[in-house]
């Protein structure tokens, strides 16, 4: 056990947690109800880690490791993501308005983030067709075999329009499913 602070993002000397824990990920398990908006979580190993429900709002999570971490429901509103791994985070519920979302990584399967990377563009960016084929993407959750059987090729544009604002994962992944076909 070692004596762990999560210190604010905002004010290096406002402590909003304290006490002895095995690492940080038990630590912010623990103290999932506490207040720990804009918490300077910068390059922690949160992998696995069960944060459902935690108000993470404002929290400098640049570069964490938050692979498999159970994040539903978790209000990461303002929250800095730059750089961190999210593959296999569970996202599904999690308030991600106004969270800095660029060079992120992992999030290929996450709907959440296709909702809130798609949300952030202009209306007139994607065609009604277009906007038609996202809408049955989000609601319904469809994965990729599915968007490429309904779809075909047609959500191709959505994607090269996403890539245009740096989320070209998309696209790379649907490339490679239409071309098996």
């Amino acid at each position: 056990m070692e004596q762990i602070e999560i210190k604010s993002r905002f004010d290096s000397k406002k402590v909003l947690v304290s006490g002895k824990y095995e690492n940080i990920k038990e630590c912010l398990e623990k103290n999932r109800g506490a207040d720990l908006q804009g918490a300077d979580l910068q390059g922690a190993d949160l992998r696995d880690a069960d944060l459902r429900d935690a108000d993470l709002q404002g929290a400098y999570l640049q570069g964490a490791d938050l692979r498999d971490a159970y994040l539903r429901g978790t209000d990461l509103r303002s929250a800095n993501l730059r750089g961190t791994d999210l593959r296999s985070a569970n996202l599904r519920g999690t308030d991600l308005q106004g969270t800095d979302l660029q060079d992120a990584k992992g999030y290929i399967d996450s709907h959440d983030f296709f909702q809130e990377v798609t949300r952030r563009q202009k209306v007139d960016t994607f065609t009604p067709k277009e906007w038609s084929i996202l809408g049955q993407i989000i609601i319904h959750k469809l994965c990729w075999d599915s968007i490429r059987k309904r779809f075909n090729k047609s959500p191709m544009g959505i994607f090269k329009k996403l890539s245009k604002v740096g989320f070209g994962v998309w696209e790379e992944k649907y490339k490679e499913i239409t071309q098996k076909t």
